[in-house]
């Protein structure tokens, strides 16, 4: 069954401009706080989510169905915000808080730090890791995003987004490390 995304996407496409309102009703707060955790800047945030929109309004890309509208529509958002950066020659950010909120699942040094709120060493070890492995951390553990979506927004098979978050998990894991946050288990 269609989601209520697609369906407004498609009635949009097919000239009914109500459907772009209803995209937009539906999913712009949602749109900002993820390209908020993104960006760190709500500011920066609504800039890049109307951006997105424009390119649905303009460009009308084409929605598959591969995975849930809202998944598509934050994998567009997620290419504008990186293009723009790209040709700003920005980085991305990561927002100690939310990696603070975030369980990570399986790890118990990471757990531990997130638990107590060692935000600074997150945050600095989030960013020392390679874009690929922040996005696949973002999208699980502060997106909630199952692996079956990440793997279509990010064009990547369900095997591949495992074995990602498997390295990335590990990766963080030494920047921690490298922070000075031990498993005392080892």
């Amino acid at each position: 069954m269609e989601d209520n995304g697609a369906s407004s996407y498609h009635r949009f496409l097919k000239g009914d401009r109500e459907g772009l309102v209803r995209i937009v009703e539906d999913y712009y707060d949602d749109l900002v706080r993820y390209l908020t955790r993104y960006l760190g800047s709500e500011d920066d945030a609504e800039d890049m989510a109307e951006e997105a929109l424009l390119v649905l309004m303009n460009r009308k890309p084409a929605f598959r169905g591969d995975a849930t509208f809202k998944t598509w529509l934050f994998s567009v958002a997620k290419n504008v915000t990186l293009k723009y950066l790209y040709k700003n020659n920005r980085t991305i950010p990561t927002a100690p808080e939310d990696l603070t909120n975030a369980a990570i699942e399986g790890d118990d040094a990471l757990e531990r730090c997130v638990r107590e709120e060692k935000s600074e060493a997150v945050s600095h070890a989030m960013n020392r890791l390679p874009e690929k492995f922040r996005l696949v951390l973002q999208l699980k553990y502060l997106e909630n995003m199952p692996v079956k979506e990440i793997a279509a927004a990010t064009g990547r098979t369900v095997h591949g987004v495992n074995s990602m978050l498997k390295r990335s998990r590990k990766a963080l894991k030494e920047e921690l490390q490298k922070e000075g946050i031990h498993d005392e288990k080892s």
